[in-house]
């Protein structure tokens, strides 16, 4: 019993000193058992095959039109516009490898698709899509409705942010775990945000209206003869200077008067506010009987001392409403 023990004892180490036989090996172009292509089970498949699955599975949803919201509007992004695609020869390539020069784990392996987008493209497609639904910033500015003026307010605007909603669109063609995905906003802050002051002439009321936050001042003023009229419109304050030299201008009537210095005898007082209306300006007078008439030559004259307070509270470019 005991020989016959030892004999049995002696053949089953024998067996276990037996070398494993070799797996056969993989048919040419045949992916190993055990591989996958993001996610796609590519094994026993032959090159063609394991192409076609990982471009059915993978490559042919993420060429569907990719859909983002900006502001509460859907916009469909087209993966082919924007330079989307996917190596898929080289992620076949790389599965065949497994199985001869490299093994197959014992869990498989999962070889990655590499996925691209140009983006230059994507950028242009984001901007070229978004920025209809962009809410611009609002400058506050004075509107007027007659000789009133309405202050309209600034508006904070909004704008895509084209840096984070190109990496959202890029995760999003790979990703696709959403049915919509939305892309990133900015605030757009307005240039200006408050308004400064305005100046309203009534010629017929010989009143000037100097509006400041919502308030209004109001100084006499004499304005131009019929023959030589203070012309109507929307202007602007374009220049101002103290104690002013009148230079007389290239008319008849002014032929052979200056220039005159600055004192007490300039017709130009001691301030000079010109406007945009060619050759017309603000001004004081030394001659306050002429204030309440029709008596300059097209120029807004006051009385010295309100030329001088009006000026030192405008500034250049201020509104000038003639009507």
């Amino acid at each position: 019993v005991v020989a016959v023990a030892c004999a049995l004892g002696a053949g089953a180490a024998h067996a276990q000193q037996t070398p494993p036989v070799a797996p056969a090996p993989l048919p040419p172009g045949v992916v190993a058992p055990g591989v996958r292509i993001a996610g796609v089970d590519v094994g026993g498949l032959a090159r063609a095959d394991a192409r076609a699955a990982v471009l059915g599975q993978v490559v042919a949803p993420r060429r569907r039109p990719l859909v983002v919201t900006f502001r509460g509007r859907r916009i469909a992004i087209h993966p082919v516009a924007v330079g989307y695609r996917a190596d898929v020869d080289y992620a076949v390539r790389a599965a065949l490898l497994f199985g001869r020069t490299r093994p197959v784990p014992a869990e498989g392996v999962d070889v990655p698709l590499r996925q691209t987008v140009n983006a230059k493209r994507l950028r242009a497609v984001l901007v070229a899509r978004t920025s209809r639904h962009e809410l611009p910033a609002r400058d506050a500015r004075l509107v007027f409705r007659g000789i009133n003026p309405v202050v309209v307010r600034p508006r904070v605007g909004v704008a895509v942010d084209v840096p984070r909603s190109m990496a959202i669109v890029r995760r999003a063609l790979v990703e696709r775990a959403r049915p919509a995905y939305a892309l990133a906003g900015r605030r757009v802050r307005p240039a200006v945000t408050s308004v400064g002051p305005a100046i309203i002439i009534e010629r017929d009321r010989f009143r000037l209206t100097l509006w400041r936050a919502g308030r209004r001042q109001t100084f006499p003023i004499a304005v131009g003869q019929p023959a030589y009229p203070t012309p109507a419109g929307n202007f602007r304050i374009v220049s101002k200077q103290r104690n002013p030299t009148w230079f007389p201008p290239s008319s008849p009537w002014a032929r052979g008067l200056g220039p005159v210095p600055p004192g007490v005898n300039n017709p130009l007082g001691t301030r000079w506010m010109g406007t945009s209306a060619p050759a017309i300006g603000i001004h004081g007078t030394p001659v306050p009987g002429s204030i309440g008439t029709r008596a300059s030559h097209g120029c807004i004259r006051m009385y010295i001392r309100d030329a001088e307070y009006l000026f030192d509270r405008i500034e250049i470019g201020t509104p000038v409403i003639i009507r």
